[in-house]
């Protein structure tokens, strides 16, 4: 099976020229990737309805019947260790590319400024690691809205580079820093709140890509190719695909391999 391969392209967010890993999520094979806080009017799921590269991508859907209740997010979380550090140099110091694919269906109802949402997870022990009283996590969030994007655009993909795009904060058990014109690089070198303090150690330990919570009405999406760098070294795009990659197999009927789920050769 090709669950990966690296590639040297010209990527589509820029005219450089990158080396990147590109690791095809499925279905059968999600490598980590899951759903997440989804709630009774919302729907995320991989499918075959609108692929970018391929023949799938990351669909969210939502119908509202209660208030409130139009959620789905789709998540990655590479810290699972209670206690070491997976990632080491995943930190905000170290985030050199972010990119990703969405798109907004026509047949959406909701407000016109609502996009498939990104997110960063981050933890941060404000550098007493012994300390667990200061230690704060929560998520860098990208927002159409806030980056110039009202209406969004319908029926058709956005390749968007958000590396210097503006991100709001949300702290758990503290709730929301109400910046919405603050990039990454002024999160850690500007300080723009005084009621939190990042550094180029603090952790990022997973990505996570959403939609609703409040929006109402309907919602159809789709998300693709998130791209995710920490330096050149460690440079992943994440390809969320239909059908998996054949593997070989040695038995008597290839049909009957692994159910009669689709194959890419």
């Amino acid at each position: 099976m090709r669950s990966h391969q690296f590639i040297i392209i010209t990527f589509l967010f820029s005219s450089t020229t990158y080396a990147f890993e590109e690791i095809q999520i499925t279905p059968n094979i999600p490598l980590g990737w899951e759903s997440a806080n989804v709630r009774d009017d919302g729907l995320v799921e991989i499918n075959s309805d609108q692929p970018l590269f391929g023949d799938g991508s990351l669909m969210f859907a939502t119908d509202t019947v209660t208030t409130g209740q139009d959620k789905a997010d789709y998540q990655y979380i590479w810290q699972q260790s209670q206690s070491a550090i997976d990632f080491p140099n995943r930190t905000l110091g170290n985030v050199s590319v972010l990119n990703f694919a969405w798109y907004r269906d026509a047949t959406s109802t909701t407000t016109a400024h609502f996009a498939p949402v990104f997110r960063l997870n981050f933890y941060d022990d404000a550098g007493t690691p012994s300390n667990t009283s200061d230690d704060k996590s929560g998520f860098f969030i990208w927002e159409a809205i806030y980056n110039g994007i009202n209406p969004v655009p319908l029926d058709s993909w956005q390749l968007s580079d958000i590396s210097h795009d503006f991100f709001w904060v949300f702290v758990a058990g503290q709730g929301v820093t109400p910046i919405y014109n603050a990039t990454l690089d002024d999160w850690l070198n500007n300080n723009p709140s005084p009621n939190i303090n990042f550094s180029t150690n603090t952790l990022i330990i997973g990505v996570n890509l959403g939609v609703g919570s409040g929006w109402n009405d309907s919602f159809l999406g789709y998300v693709d190719s998130v791209r995710i760098s920490f330096g050149s070294i460690d440079d992943k795009l994440y390809n969320f695909e239909q059908c998996d990659y054949l593997q070989q197999f040695n038995g008597a009927d290839v049909i009957f391999a692994n159910s009669f789920e689709c194959f890419k050769l």
